[in-house]
């Protein structure tokens, strides 16, 4: 416990001195992105001071490729993943959320967690970036099945979970432009004999605000250090989007490979390939409200 305590007043004192400096007043840079995520990572943004943000987000089936197409109505007749999610902004610089997901392949009924703390905003006469540490956990509930060769056998408690630690740097150009930049480590405690526990990764994430109600995105993830023999199996997750904002509402449209809508789960277990027509469309409606 004094360890987490000492690691928020080590990012506290860095947050300080970036962003008061020498006790100057700073303008900040703001509305990197509508919402806490770019598409379905975590973007830079935070939620407000007391603030409490629901997030309701689906992704569909297929749309073309041997599993698409008119016969599944181009992916609508199969529901590849579901969150519905709580967030709230704790401090001025960190955000909490909890969420439950539908999940995917042989992982489903999952609940997540996670924390955010923002260590420096950019400003135009300070920071030439903003950075933010994300931490998440999930959980799968389900129960344990009897398979001990299954990554489902769970044989204690701990073995059901994963976490995720990335840390965001992003930049805003002018007023319509943002680019970040993500790299972290996703550890499973429990894996397929061929697999390994903990994954690396990097990733890339972009916005192009064309009016003030509408938007482009785009989000990749690369993982660094998955194992050859399983690189048939997986995909890095890429995905493109629109955004259309609506006063306190933001609505997300995606196009994505990735059928999960969690970092822990699309970040090792994305197995859909574009080029084969697998990928799918999905939205996310964000509402904020003030407590």
């Amino acid at each position: 416990m004094k360890l987490i305590i000492y690691f928020f007043i080590f990012l506290g004192g860095i947050s300080f001195i970036g962003n008061n400096g020498f006790g100057q007043d700073r303008d900040f840079v703001t509305e990197n992105f509508s919402g806490t995520r770019v598409l379905s990572n975590h973007s830079v943004e935070m939620i407000p001071y007391r603030s409490l943000e629901v997030i309701i987000a689906h992704k569909f089936g297929d749309i073309a490729g041997a599993s698409g197409g008119l016969e599944n109505f181009y992916g609508f007749d199969d529901l590849a993943d579901v969150r519905i999610a709580f967030e709230y902004g704790l401090l001025e610089q960190l955000d909490i959320g909890v969420g439950r997901n539908k999940g995917v392949g042989l992982i489903s009924g999952v609940v997540d967690g996670y924390a955010k703390y923002r260590i420096v905003q950019q400003a135009n006469e300070g920071s030439p970036l903003t950075a933010v540490f994300v931490s998440s956990l999930m959980l799968p509930y389900k129960k344990a099945i009897d398979d001990e060769s299954s990554i489902l056998s769970y044989p204690t408690f701990i073995h059901r979970l994963s976490f995720t630690n990335q840390l965001l740097l992003t930049r805003k150009f002018g007023e319509r432009f943002t680019v970040q930049l993500n790299g972290g480590y996703n550890h499973r405690n429990f894996v397929d004999f061929v697999d390994v526990n903990g994954l690396f990764f990097a990733g890339l994430s972009g916005r192009l605000r064309v009016t003030k109600t509408f938007g482009f995105l785009a989000e990749y993830n690369y993982v660094i250090n998955r194992p050859s023999q399983l690189d048939e199996v997986y995909q890095d997750p890429l995905s493109f989007g629109l955004e259309i904002l609506t006063g306190g509402h933001s609505f997300i449209l995606n196009f994505s490979n990735a059928r999960a809508l969690n970092e822990n789960l699309f970040i090792p277990y994305t197995t859909s390939n574009w080029l084969d027509g697998q990928w799918r469309f999905g939205f996310s409606i964000n509402r904020k409200f003030k407590l």
